[in-house]
């Protein structure tokens, strides 16, 4: 399986004029223009600007990732810090209902035995 890259730049001639266009491929099979630019009067002129653009755009990309990486960490940070305070409010409700469970137990105790005597 031929492996393609994800953005790429093309060139094509127009009768005396060329054009750039910065792709990128969606699927196996689609492509999709991200920018275009017409009207070049050399091929080397629409090679600069389409290499310049698609540089461009892969630090763009690249820098958004980024960005999204750093907020996806600081999302699971405070995920993890909410479980774990859910958690231990848990624990903390179990072991209050605990405790007046058997403070209930002993005031019953208590009651059942002045009964008794």
């Amino acid at each position: 399986m031929a492996q393609e890259k994800k953005f790429d730049f093309s060139i094509k001639q127009d009768g005396e004029q060329w054009n750039a266009e910065i792709t990128r491929r969606v699927s196996a099979r689609k492509t999709s223009v991200s920018k275009q630019k017409k009207g070049f009067e050399t091929e080397a002129l629409a090679t600069e600007w389409a290499t310049a653009k698609l540089a461009e755009c892969l630090e763009n990309l690249q820098a958004g990732n980024k960005r999204k990486s750093e907020k996806r960490v600081v999302r699971n940070d405070l995920a993890a810090k909410a479980i774990a305070d859910k958690e231990t409010a848990a624990i903390l409700y179990e072991e209050k209902q605990q405790a007046y469970f058997e403070a209930l137990d002993e005031e019953d105790e208590e009651r059942f035995e002045q009964d008794e005597e």
